[in-house]
């Protein structure tokens, strides 16, 4: 019996150590998105753009919804080639439904998406070979883009505030 008591308190210890061990490796990030190392650039404001470099890189934007936007209200990230010509659109809905025109180009809801006034986190993350959007950590497409010289967030009065970063390796 005594010897029950003290295999149930090592292995109550031993839960607890390993608790810990888990929680401290999800605080220094074991469980987030793959992202590029190094700050390539940054820009803060309503309508920003930023130059994009080869592949393979990592976009991210904070965008926070205005707290008197609606539904209705849509905020978009395009990315256009060298010569200015759109190649595709992020088209973030205040229903929580987003849009990656061409590959995507109907509106799909996603449960990740926070609707206004709360703010939305997007990760772009580009290998040579494939894209990878996240809607606030949560992976919600996959699949190949064109290339594209320029990223610029147009926020048409959606937005309170944007923070765009760029990652490279």
């Amino acid at each position: 019996m005594i010897a029950a008591w003290r295999l149930l308190r090592l292995g109550l210890g031993g839960l607890l150590i390993g608790g810990a061990a888990l929680s401290l490796a999800l605080a220094l990030g074991l469980a987030d998105p793959p992202r590029y190392g190094r700050l390539y650039a940054q820009a803060e404001g309503l309508d920003i753009a930023v130059a994009l470099p080869a592949p393979p890189f990592t976009l991210i934007v904070e965008a926070t919804w205005r707290a008197d936007a609606s539904p209705l209200h849509t905020w978009q990230l395009v990315f256009a080639d060298a010569a200015g010509a759109p190649q595709f659109a992020l088209s973030v809905h205040g229903d929580a439904s987003f849009a990656l025109a061409p590959p995507q180009a109907d509106s799909l809801g996603f449960i990740h998406l926070r609707r206004p006034p709360e703010s939305n986190e997007i990760w772009l993350h580009l290998s040579p070979t494939e894209a990878t959007l996240r809607l606030n950590r949560e992976l919600a497409w996959r699949g190949a883009l064109p290339a594209a010289a320029r990223a610029q967030l147009i926020a048409a009065d959606a937005l309170q505030s944007a923070a765009l970063r760029l990652y490279v390796p």
